[in-house]
């Protein structure tokens, strides 16, 4: 067997192990394979690749760059190198090496896609739209670029359209379950509805990996509820997180800890005086709670106002708090000391936060920030943001604990897929939202989803006004804002006001004890 058939046998034994998800044995085969063959490219693109996957961003840009070096026409490095940039937020890196891989082959489809990817980050959907066209003009046979389109129109609120993609998607590859989940989110099912069917027929078969699986749980759980079937409905949720369960790292331990540990750090810091970041940009309004606690619903009344831009659940807030004030993953109170009593060093740390929302091109003078789970970080926003507002949302614990046990999620939420991880995890939230308002009363405003729902006028008035902004009538009619939405509560948000999510654990009580008994 010759060399060239050697490393050929090898790159496809390595792209074996992909479909397996088995990255930490990709990343050991092809460090192998860059000692036997350095000037290879093709095995710095798969090393890249796994370490991408699990989330080692730093260590797959050396090795991208490294295999870029030695081939700068290849383009799935230029491609996978610009996904990288684009991960760790450097979006400007990463347009031009998307711009790059085109410029050096027009009919590249790969390029487009992951650039729409970008450009949805960054909620500028109409030129996303765009880029996934170009790419579908390219090739009409790839479920992922239906899928694309499917996301971007269900976030701009155009269902029908949304829809129409995704089972497109479908068609192409069947086993596309990601697109049944998109659909089931927006969609009110009946009996015998078609979509139903075709999902319960799927589920029967052997051929679904189990991120396909986990989907098209979730996707069944709620179509069954639907149709009023909850014990089928608990059946599938069941199934669906346990499944979920297996693919995730959570430590509820170290959570724990890391709530402790911002009690104590603060207990200190709020002794004491403290500066407080001197640098002015835009007003931010942070949107906070328990994700699934009608925070997306307080975004779309507060963004429908003229002088508000509602951004979306931004990371940027978390990056920046884990990469300054930690040591080892742990909140280090000796870098968090030095710094606060640094009102430079603030203002140089709060500027990094708007250098990431420039990318957004906002022309309001004032935005929305509605990662929920910045409830952890409210002392960092009052040192780093004193100017900002923060909105809590609350909701009634057994309904928002349901919610989130519904639903699957992208990103970091793994606390909600274990009834007791959930429930211990929703108690740490409260005592630490205890914790912040026992020693800075001042620093939140409360609203409480279900008086939010029952007298949505008076409330409205009452964050509009804590956040220093006149009363207008759009934003009570936040169901025609245009703010796009890209959480699972799509379907929602697009709605008017309805009460039938009050109470909804009702119907759940007999199933999930485990979770309401915590609470």
């Amino acid at each position: 067997m010759s060399q060239l058939e050697k490393i050929k046998l090898l790159v496809r034994e390595i792209q074996n192990l992909f479909f397996i998800k088995k990255y930490n044995l990709i990343i050991s085969e092809t460090q192998k394979a860059i000692k036997l063959y350095p000037n290879y490219s093709i095995f710095y693109n798969l090393l890249g690749l796994a370490l991408t996957q699990l989330g080692k961003f730093e260590d797959a840009k050396l090795v991208l760059n490294k295999g870029y070096e030695i081939n700068p026409n290849d383009l799935a490095i230029i491609n996978n190198l610009a996904n990288v940039y684009k991960n760790i937020f450097n979006f400007k890196e990463a347009e031009r090496l998307y711009n790059l891989s085109i410029s050096k082959k027009e009919n590249y489809f790969n390029a487009y896609v992951n650039y729409g990817n970008l450009k949805r980050d960054l909620n500028k959907f109409e030129e996303a739209i765009k880029l996934y066209e170009k790419a579908l003009n390219i090739n009409e046979k790839v479920p992922e670029i239906y899928y694309s389109l499917a996301m971007a129109y269900q976030s701009l609120g155009k269902f029908e359209i949304s829809e129409e993609y995704a089972n497109k998607a479908i068609k192409e590859n069947p086993n596309t379950t990601k697109a049944d989940l998109l659909i089931s989110r927006s969609k009110k099912y009946k009996i015998d509805d078609s979509h139903l069917n075709s999902m319960i027929k799927k589920d029967l078969q052997n051929d679904l990996d189990i991120s396909q699986k986990i989907d098209l749980s979730f996707a069944l759980a709620k179509a069954h509820e639907d149709i009023g079937e909850i014990d089928k409905s608990v059946e599938y949720l069941e199934k669906g997180n346990k499944l979920k369960r297996t693919v995730i790292n959570f430590d509820l331990n170290f959570e724990e800890k890391k709530f402790r540990n911002i009690e104590k750090i603060f207990i200190d810091i709020f002794k004491n005086k403290y500066s407080k970041s001197n640098f002015k940009n835009k007003k931010i309004i942070f949107i906070v709670g328990m994700p699934r606690s009608g925070t997306t619903l307080i975004e779309q009344i507060v963004s429908a106002h003229s002088e508000v831009n509602g951004c979306g659940e931004l990371p940027y807030l978390s990056k920046i708090i884990n990469e300054e004030f930690t040591d080892n993953k742990d909140l280090s109170l000796t870098k968090i000391k030095e710094i606060i009593n640094n009102p430079d060093k603030l203002s140089i740390i709060s500027k990094r936060y708007y250098t990431f929302i420039d990318n957004y091109e906002i022309s309001s003078k004032c935005i929305t920030d509605k990662a929920p789970l910045n409830f952890i970080w409210i002392g960092f926003i009052k040192i780093l943001f004193p100017d900002a507002k923060i909105i809590h949302c609350k909701r009634n614990s057994e309904d928002n604990c349901l919610s989130l046990y519904k639903n699957v999620f992208d990103g970091t939420l793994n606390f909600c897929y274990s009834q007791q991880e959930l429930g211990s995890y929703y108690n740490l939230y409260l005592k630490l939202m205890n914790f912040w308002k026992d020693h800075s009363s001042e620093s939140f405003f409360d609203v409480k989803y279900e008086d939010l729902i029952k007298n949505t006028k008076d409330e409205t008035k009452k964050m509009l006004n804590y956040c220093g902004l006149e009363w207008e009538e759009s934003c009570l009619n936040f169901s025609k804002n245009k703010t796009p939405i890209k959480t699972a509560s799509v379907g929602q948000a697009r709605n008017k006001i309805y009460s039938s999510s009050v109470k909804s654990s009702l119907k759940y009580k007999e199933h999930l004890k485990e979770l309401f008994s915590l609470l």
